[in-house]
């Protein structure tokens, strides 16, 4: 796949484009004329483009280069338009919202219900690792600590040990020892007071607002073991392992601001992407979603956001990624044209949590594929990241089984998304006979059967990637 998006000319082209594609799809009177006259949400192209002035650029490769790009744009319009008209049983009993963006060229191709908020069940993980890796950056770990105030005389530990959690979802038994040895290594075998386990990270709530009660849904703590609670049972095992003797047993507490570190396990960020979006992991989601209330990117105003011995809510993760939105938004981040939104953050988003299973979760396919042309127009510190840990089509992850023996295969990247009713995805694609970089959401609501779902993104796909 081309892990290298050539957006530089986008600015310079969309106006030429744009008009063009628009004056011959009014020429060709497609299939599915109602949907294009049906207003905003349903044009593939900027609502602004007959505003522009048509004209053949320098940098576009001259007259012929761009009359063959827009017949091509043209051509892939009809045949969607065809299969959607294929599928128009489903569609009238369900609802779509499909966009699709050229961020080669930043001309949008192509709309359906772009707009609409819908339910954008596990591709909400899409919206998390991006603000994420723009907030955090890719080289962010998660730090599971072990603190003291206490002295050190000969190898006795003179007080209390703090074990504190960053809900890492990766950390394991081994991870237990591995802090055991680093204390063991610094000399201290016995441990003269307490060993206190410190959930001051995040906040107290267990389960994400509006998770279903039925829902296998994972306990959102600090002390994490296994993807569990028991972090300090699992801290006490492995110094007992290590032949450190623990004086007065296991408490809560909070480490004070002059507390030093005697051991640390570092997991890197992009090391609890994968499973999250190769696997649809949730607890890892969720994770990743607390995080990003630390903002630590100098890049971006605030730093670290709560005094000592505060915890990180779901609110302010919830404000940091509406911030992120935002910029996506800004013209000056991305270029592709998309409609002008109205009405809260990116016209057409709700974030409730960080995996998708929360019934208050909506986005709309525009904020979707604005999202993944801001993560496009920053290669190093997003996209390849990013991309490095989706599903690839026929190959890995939740597409494995999807899009084999087609163009798609090895070749799309993207996140599936699958609660009851709901099926979609979102990610991009190459277009093999240009090396087009193609950016897409499709979500699909309402649905009686997930594999009608599955199967109309498939299709789509397969047309992007050809």
């Amino acid at each position: 796949m081309n892990k290298k998006p050539y957006l530089c000319a986008m600015k310079s082209q969309v106006s030429a484009f744009c008009v063009a594609i628009l004056l011959v799809l009014a020429a060709c009177g497609t299939t599915r004329k109602s949907q294009r006259e049906a207003g905003p949400d349903s044009l593939p192209l900027r609502q602004d483009a007959a505003e522009t002035v048509s004209r053949a650029t320098p940098e576009a490769g001259g007259e012929g280069q761009g009359a063959a790009v827009e017949v091509g744009a043209a051509s892939l319009a009809r045949r969607l338009d065809s299969l959607l008209l294929t599928a128009d049983t489903l569609l009238r009993m369900t609802q779509l919202g499909l966009h699709i963006v050229d961020l080669t060229t930043g001309q949008a191709l192509y709309g359906h219900n772009p707009l609409h908020r819908m339910r954008p069940a596990s591709t909400e993980k899409v919206v998390t690792a991006i603000a994420a890796l723009d907030c955090l950056g890719p080289g962010h770990t998660l730090d599971t600590q072990l603190l003291t105030t206490a002295a050190v005389k000969g190898h006795t530990l003179q007080g209390d040990i703090y074990i504190k959690g960053v809900m890492d979802p990766l950390f394991t038994a081994a991870d237990a020892r591995s802090l055991a040895a680093q204390l063991k290594a610094a000399g201290i075998t016995r441990i003269q007071g307490r060993l206190l386990a410190d959930a001051s990270f995040k906040d107290g709530d267990e389960y994400g607002w509006g998770w279903c009660w039925d829902d296998e849904n994972p306990v959102l703590s600090p002390l994490l073991v296994g993807g569990k609670p028991g972090l300090a049972a699992a801290m006490r095992t492995a110094m007992n392992r290590a032949g450190i003797t623990l004086a007065k047993g296991i408490a809560s507490g909070t480490a004070p601001s002059t507390a030093r570190c005697l051991a640390t396990v570092r997991r890197p960020l992009t090391e609890v992407l994968r499973p999250m979006l190769k696997e649809s992991d949730n607890l890892c989601a969720e994770a990743v979603f607390y995080q990003i209330t630390k903002r630590p990117n100098p890049s971006r105003s605030g730093g670290e956001r709560l005094a000592q011995g505060k915890h990180y809510s779901r609110k302010q993760a919830v404000e940091v990624i509406n911030e992120v939105i935002s910029r996506a938004y800004e013209n000056e981040y991305t270029a592709p044209a998309l409609p002008t939104l109205t009405g809260g953050v990116g016209g057409g988003s709700s974030v409730a949590d960080g995996s998708g299973l929360s019934l208050y979760n909506y986005q709309s396919a525009a904020t979707f594929t604005r999202l993944l042309a801001y993560a496009a127009a920053r290669p190093d510190s997003i996209y390849l990241p990013l991309t490095e840990a989706l599903p690839i089509a026929a190959v890995d992850g939740t597409l494995k089984n999807r899009m084999a023996a087609s163009p798609a295969a090895d070749n799309v990247r993207a996140k599936t998304g699958s609660v009851s009713a709901v099926s979609t995805l979102v990610g991009y694609t190459t277009q093999r006979s240009t090396g087009h970089l193609i950016a897409f959401a499709i979500l699909n609501n309402g649905l009686p059967r997930m594999a009608e779902g599955r199967a109309l993104q498939d299709q789509i796909c397969i047309l992007l990637s050809q």
